[in-house]
């Protein structure tokens, strides 16, 4: 019998097995496809060019993490993306974010002084969360009672309280609003949107959406505090090295191994069932999967309280993102030619104002998708060559808003050509050779992700800290007594942070070490 069961394979999933495995734990991982990773995986769609079909860039995986399972060690090589951003904006103009503040300062200059002034006092409103950013995903989120936690935030070193409270607003403010109290460009604003409704059926004018801002400044790359990075061979080199590790530490991993339920006797977890009918027991379980997989799918046998069900039934869980993938054989010409230049390097962002967005997302309500979404486009292959042979550019562009509906296989073409000839607008030559569209019914089937939806849980306020996924199960705990949930539907979130699996973790071994674990709710 083994001491844990995880079920799935995705990052989250590794590292949970992996600090369990450390602690002497006999562990074993079930992914259902035949490589692991969950959606931050490298895959060779043709021959030679390997796109990153999930996650595409890093920056929030947590450098505890990194160095306490020696993911250097076993091949995680992340090289910094400099400059981080390209906005193009047509007329000749366009903005670099650099991750130098001072050349950056120098870029805001062309198009606003006063937002150049003010750029600076926009990183330094964030300093807060970056001093609190270990303690706030490193840790469970603070019950409703637990004012203690609450209190070890405000004593930070260092940490002033007025600035603590600014920063918290961002919480339940709307991006926009927060964006125009530092800036009055368009271009700038524009340039930083971004990471406010990423993976959200949110425009930047919903409040909460702030706070999805804030999640995605929190990382760094190579010591670069908010830069972010391409992981050499793609993003599966980061879930290959979390394998690599895993299986030092003696985690067994299964692959092709699908998981078809999780199984439970007198309200406690038994083991698992996998697709072949095989019987896995175990005295621990712990599910990768979302929370509306699991408790809707994989416990569909299970005796679960009804009111319970329906409220997990009601999260937010629909998916908003595509991506399209390929490859081209020719850098896209962006006004400074064909050669490589930094606007390959960084992200080029389709997405020319705030008010485009706003546009974009009311088209996906209406219409059912955007007429002109706005797109990030990374082509790894700039820097890194492991990705494509010579005179191959491959490339992963990220798109919004395409709602999940079991009928969008109808319209994977439109959202090619749109997206195309929205890219076209600037950089004329943009013409894959070959090319795969993911919508987020192509993202549920091939990741298993309810609706396709990238962080298993819209990241608002109704669904955050101690509401993900649910009030008294926000510390990874569930109603059946030795099952833990260690995915991005679990504080603090999606993301390739590694944060949800370590805190699962702790909170397994919390559990073991005091004789806890007969009873998953942790509300009075």
């Amino acid at each position: 019998m083994l001491d844990v069961a995880v079920v799935g394979g995705g990052h989250n999933g590794l590292v949970a097995a992996s600090y369990l495995a450390m602690k002497g734990l006999k562990v074993a991982v079930f992914e259902r496809r035949e490589i692991v990773g969950g959606a931050c995986v490298s895959e060779e769609l043709w021959p030679g060019v390997k796109v990153s079909t999930g996650a595409y860039v890093l920056s929030l995986l947590r450098p505890r993490i990194v160095e306490d399972l020696r993911l250097r060690e076993h091949g995680l090589e992340v090289m910094t993306k400099d400059p981080g951003l390209f906005v193009p904006f047509g007329n000749g103009k366009s903005l670099y974010m650099w991750n130098s503040t001072k050349k950056t300062v120098k870029e805001i200059e062309k198009f606003s002084k006063n937002d150049a002034k003010n750029y600076e006092r926009w990183l330094k409103f964030w300093d807060p969360f970056y001093q609190l950013a270990d303690l706030l995903m490193l840790s469970p989120p603070p019950s409703p009672q637990d004012l203690e936690k609450l209190t070890s935030l405000l004593s930070v070193p260092g940490l002033q309280l007025k600035e603590f409270l600014e920063s918290l607003r961002s919480i339940v403010q709307d991006a926009s609003s927060l964006l125009n109290e530092f800036f009055e460009s368009d271009e700038v604003k524009s340039a930083l949107v971004e990471d406010a409704v990423v993976g959200t059926m949110a425009s930047p004018s919903t409040p909460g959406t702030a706070y999805v801002l804030a999640h995605h400044v929190l990382g760094e790359v190579n010591g670069i505090k908010g830069a972010w990075g391409y992981v050499k061979g793609g993003m599966g080199g980061v879930t290959q090295a979390l394998k690599s590790s895993a299986e030092s530490l003696g985690v067994e991993i299964y692959t092709g191994a699908a998981v078809d339920e999780i199984l439970v006797k007198n309200g406690r977890v038994e083991g698992i069932k996998l697709a072949n009918g095989k019987i896995i027991n175990a005295k621990i379980v712990l599910s990768n999967a979302d929370p509306k997989t699991t408790f809707l799918k994989l416990l569909r046998n299970a005796d679960l309280d009804s009111e319970f069900l329906r409220k997990v039934a009601t999260l937010k869980s629909r998916g908003v993102s595509f991506k399209i993938v390929g490859y081209l054989e020719e850098l896209p010409d962006f006004g400074n030619g064909k050669s490589l230049s930094p606007e390959h390097i960084a992200s080029e962002l389709i997405l020319p104002s705030v008010q485009y967005v706003e546009r974009a997302f009311t088209d996906a309500k209406v219409f059912g998708y955007s007429k002109e979404p706005w797109l990030s486009i990374n082509i790894q292959s700039s820097v890194d060559p492991t990705v494509a042979p010579p005179g191959k550019f491959s490339f992963s562009i990220f798109g919004q808003y395409v709602p999940y509906d079991k009928k969008l296989d109808d319209l994977k073409d439109t959202i090619y050509h749109i997206s195309i000839d929205k890219i076209r607008e600037f950089a004329p030559n943009f013409r894959p050779v070959k090319y795969e569209v993911l919508t987020p019914l192509d993202i549920e089937r091939r990741f298993g992700i309810f609706e396709g939806n990238i962080f298993h849980l819209d990241m608002t306020p109704d669904q955050l800290y101690v509401f993900r996924p649910l009030p008294g199960f926000q510390n990874y705990t569930t109603p059946v007594a030795g099952l833990y949930l260690c995915g991005s539907g679990t504080h603090p979130g999606g993301g390739v942070t590694g944060a949800p699996g370590y805190n699962c973790a702790q909170k397994v071994i919390s559990d073991l070490s005091s004789g806890l674990g007969k009873s998953g709710d942790d509300s009075p």
